[in-house]
């Protein structure tokens, strides 16, 4: 269970989990203020964006969900990076199932989209745990490495 999250770090506060939660808001107002005014406006206009307006709810909503999915279980370093990946992972397989569901439409834009929002966290992760590399450590790390007197 310790693989992907560890129950004892759920109440305690945290500036990671701070900025996950904040990152996952953000991502939440972007992703929407993508839906609702960028792509009609990019529709209306008739402006070539490569699919972007498309596939901007599988961009921002896999932000949102690993965000948010950090700041709820409050996951170390180790355990952010295999949620963000298995969540992406979801998405994926979610996409995939789409012909088979009622009213589902499989793009490869949205596999994409899936993608390009997986390395963005990657990277953000990264940065957050850059500044905050003590909140990010496994229970008992500190001790792992060293010399027995």
């Amino acid at each position: 269970m310790t693989a992907l999250v560890t129950p004892s770090r759920f109440l305690l506060p945290g500036r990671a989990r701070l900025a996950f939660l904040l990152m996952a808001a953000a991502a939440f107002v972007l992703t929407e203020f993508g839906r609702k005014v960028y792509r009609p406006f990019v529709r209306r206009s008739g402006i070539e964006d490569f699919g972007l307006a498309d596939s901007i709810g599988n961009l921002g909503g896999i932000l949102v969900q690993i965000f948010l999915m950090m700041a709820a279980v409050n996951a170390t370093r180790r355990q952010s990076y295999r949620l963000a990946v298995l969540l992406a992972l979801g998405f994926v397989v979610y996409e995939f199932l789409q012909p088979y569901l009622p009213r589902g439409v499989f793009d490869w834009k949205d596999v994409a989209a899936t993608g390009m929002g997986l390395c963005i966290a990657v990277i953000a992760i990264a940065i957050v745990w850059r500044f905050n590399p003590d909140e990010g450590r496994e229970e008992g790390a500190a001790g792992r490495n060293q010399v027995p007197s």
